[in-house]
């Protein structure tokens, strides 16, 4: 069985938008909906993480916040960029099972700052305060989803309920075995998959979805299949796949398992009919899913060392390139679309699209020019973290201007 195939509601657009586009007063409009600070947060902590690591990677810097500084950036990358993002997109779709407001307000604002304590406290608190801090926001959200799951008047607030709990453990126990280099490897691996499976069963019903509304609005005779047995079986290949690259990423029964699940991901990547497109919002998602292929690929490429594959770049590939580019993706798409913030944000969130794809090559590149590392790994890192600080002024502009309102 694939594990948390249905952890996200397939419908292409999570906000209902009878709500999502109710009007509140100027003031309220930045807290009216979770994923607008949620995801401005998860945006700027890449904008700011990224460079942060490429400067304590070269300067030699050791230890990071009581963690060896490869781990505290792989679990600042893995449990602190990824759950403000996941939440952001759950906790805006609540209104569509319970028929509730969103969370909003002073909750939300109480919600952010418990992401932000989860950053700031582990580089200065002893080892209980961090294991809390970390704790704390995907517990709250846990919260929530279990609220609204007793309102909901469908079972489809039960998607993603278990999700925050898992992230909880995972942080937890990578916070606590750090000092272990294997086993922080293992589980953040944990965490890339559980993202990637993500990527894998929600994109697999979003993209089709969006790519045959606009193929048949444009009257073409050839749209995406409907969803089926075929993207089933993708699902079961891949959730066998990924544990057994976070296992045993060096195995040859991981290759194996790992390139079938990539070929038959590019096979229903194709099914989709993405090079009919004009749209390149929809386009960008097609996009990042073909990154989780080559990651997949890659992965499989690197378990055999005579392909001369580096690992380093398999795991950038459905890091920096899948979880990088299908995030900012699916936010950009959601954010302009539900706030007020005109062409100038989309303009720039088309940019950042751009830039976070091109940052993900460069980085995935960087082990095949070994005398070239060091810059193609800088330069890959500024333009993903640019790509994300333009998102983050893109979601700064809607306020002003319905702050003009």
């Amino acid at each position: 069985m694939a594990p948390q195939t249905r952890s996200l509601p397939a419908n292409a657009t999570p906000i209902s938008p009878a709500i999502g586009g109710m009007k509140r007063p100027a003031n309220n409009w930045w807290l009216a909906v979770a994923f607008r600070p949620l995801f401005l947060a998860a945006a700027l902590q890449a904008a700011a993480a990224v460079p942060l690591w490429i400067w304590i990677y070269t300067s030699g810097i050791a230890e990071v916040a009581g963690l060896p500084a490869m781990t505290w950036h792989a679990h600042e990358m893995v449990f602190g960029f990824l759950p403000p993002i996941m939440a952001g997109y759950l906790l805006s779709a609540t209104p569509n099972w319970s028929g509730r407001l969103p969370t909003a307000g002073r909750p939300l604002a109480l919600l952010v700052g418990l992401w932000l304590t989860g950053r700031l406290i582990p580089l200065v608190a002893p080892l209980p305060l961090a294991l809390a801090a970390d704790a704390a926001f995907p517990l709250a959200v846990s919260a929530l989803l279990l609220r609204e799951m007793r309102l909901g008047r469908s079972g489809q607030s039960r998607h993603g309920l278990m999700l925050f709990p898992v992230l909880a453990a995972a942080a937890l126990a990578h916070r606590m075995l750090g000092n272990d280099p294997e086993m922080a490897a293992t589980l953040a691996r944990t965490g890339i998959a559980v993202a990637a499976l993500l990527i894998s069963a929600v994109g697999g019903r979003l993209v089709p979805s969006l790519t045959r509304n606009a193929l048949a609005g444009r009257g073409a005779e050839r749209v995406p299949a409907p969803y089926g047995r075929f993207d089933i079986f993708v699902l079961l290949a891949t959730s066998i796949a990924l544990p057994a690259w976070v296992l045993a990423p060096d195995a040859p029964f991981s290759a194996v398992l790992l390139a079938g699940a990539g070929l038959l991901q590019l096979a229903r990547l194709l099914r989709w009919r993405g090079w009919l497109l004009r749209r390149g919002d929809i386009i960008a998602l097609h996009v990042g899913y073909a990154w989780l292929v080559a990651g997949l690929l890659l992965a499989s490429l690197s378990a055999l060392p005579h392909f001369g594959v580096a690992a380093d770049s398999a795991l950038h590939a459905l890091t920096a390139g899948a979880i990088g580019s299908m995030t900012l993706a699916v936010m950009s798409r959601l954010a302009t679309t539900r706030g007020p913030g005109g062409h100038a944000g989309q303009r720039l969130c088309a940019v950042a699209l751009l830039l976070v794809n091109v940052g993900a090559l460069l980085r995935v590149a960087a082990p095949l020019f070994p005398e070239h590392y060091l810059h193609l790994v800088g330069a890959g890192a500024a333009l993903w973290s640019l790509a994300y600080l333009l998102f983050a002024s893109a979601q700064v502009q809607p306020s002003r201007s319905s702050a003009s309102h």
